[in-house]
């Protein structure tokens, strides 16, 4: 018999599966769900079921212990030997947990170290800033911290502090920078509370230059008053490396007012030099050769101030006086010196070295001694700031 749709009734509500693998994989690929799909899809995992102790144990590890690192953190508590966790007793000493404790107990005191020392470091790191940038306003609540804090440069920490030799060089050259963009007055007060809070006023800029001479440079009578008055162990004599002194800056700028007060304390603009009187006295035009020991005094005397370029009262330096001489070892002694020889200086005849160089007779001497000087010539960056002074009328000035 056969239904509406001409198929025989009997195939309609047949419910029997194909039998074969074909007929099976048409089946599946007439399906609604894509071939593939249906044919890789696998059964669910049925999950054991285990005791209830061990679930709530697995699941106190999973939440607190759920990233690798805990894991092994966990692994490596539990491999942890019993003496580590027991109690301290007259018999049993625990191993890790002492060790740990000592860690700990280092840690805690370097950081505590560490942070005491931090606030003094940047303390004077702010004075250095303040000085560099001559930023007064900065420098002054700089000095009210360190009043507040009870400290002093010249003692522990700041006198132990790298920045505290900056400060003493910076300081130096504050009133000849100071005067120049803010208050002379206001920089001398704050100089000088520096210097009753343990600042070294005899700290040198990088030309030799002391506190002194830039306060005479610049005419800051406050300030010079107070040094000379109030410092006893100030080094008012201190030479920088042209040769000049403190009175000397003082006559170079016509600072009439400081006169008196250098001549008070006995400070001459034009000082003897004793390296070139123990030069000329131990001269023999005959027979002349340095020895050792001669050369360690000169040594000695350079140590001791800037001697090589002081010019005797006719405006002539050591080299001035070894040329003369056609001495050949004494000015390459002079021109390996750290502090080497000015060759741009005149003497009060308005000649230099070179023009002396020029009279020497021994040819193999002139040569020599030419290029030894010349060998000076080449230190540039030192030169050119050596050259920017020149001998003119028995006072250095600048060109």
């Amino acid at each position: 018999m056969r239904g509406s749709s001409g198929i025989p009734k009997s195939n309609i509500n047949s419910t029997s599966a194909p039998t074969t693998t074909a007929d099976t994989n048409a089946e599946l690929k007439n399906s609604t769900e894509p071939y593939k799909r249906q044919k890789t899809r696998k059964p669910p995992l049925v999950k054991e079921r285990q005791p209830a102790y061990l679930q709530n144990k697995e699941a106190k590890t999973s939440t607190v212990f759920g990233s690798k690192e805990m894991q092994q953190a966990l692994s490596f508590k539990e491999s942890v030997s019993p003496l580590s966790t027991q109690t301290v007793n007259q018999h049993t000493v625990p191993v890790l947990s002492s060790t740990g404790k000592n860690f700990e107990e280092k840690i805690a005191k370097s950081s505590i170290s560490r942070n005491v020392n931090d606030f003094p470091n940047s303390l004077a790191l702010r004075v250095q800033s303040a000085l560099a940038a001559h930023d007064l306003d900065q420098l002054n609540n700089a000095l009210d911290t360190i009043e507040k804090k009870s400290l002093r440069f010249d003692q522990p920490p700041l006198s132990e502090l790298r920045a505290s030799k900056e400060i003493r060089v910076k300081a130096a050259a504050m009133p000849s920078a100071v005067s120049t963009y803010y208050s002379a007055d206001k920089a001398d007060t704050l100089l000088i509370r520096m210097i009753r809070l343990g600042l070294n006023p005899n700290g040198e800029d990088e030309y030799g230059n002391t506190m002194l001479m830039h306060a005479c440079k610049s005419g800051n009578l406050t300030l010079t008053t107070f040094l000379l008055t109030e410092c006893p162990n100030l080094n008012k004599d201190r030479l920088n490396i042209f040769g000049q002194t403190a009175a000397t800056m003082a006559y170079n700028y016509n600072n009439v007012q400081l006169y008196p007060l250098l001549e008070q304390a006995d400070i001459s603009p034009r000082p003897d030099n004793p390296a070139i009187r123990f030069y000329l006295s131990s001269f023999d035009i005959a027979d002349y050769g340095s020895s050792d020991s001669e050369t360690d005094e000169y040594v000695d005397l350079f140590k001791d101030n800037n001697y090589m370029n002081l010019a005797d009262e006719n405006g002539q330096t050591l080299l001035f006086h070894a040329v003369i001489h056609a001495d050949v070892d004494f000015v390459s002694f002079l021109c390996e010196q750290k502090n080497f020889p000015n060759v741009s200086l005149r003497d009060k005849k308005q000649k230099t070295v070179f023009d002396y160089i020029d009279q020497i007779k021994d040819p193999r001497k002139k040569k020599e001694i030419r290029q030894c000087i010349y060998r000076v010539s080449l230190k540039a960056d030192s030169l050119q700031k050596l050259t920017k002074f020149t001998y003119s009328g028995g006072v250095l000035e600048k060109d």
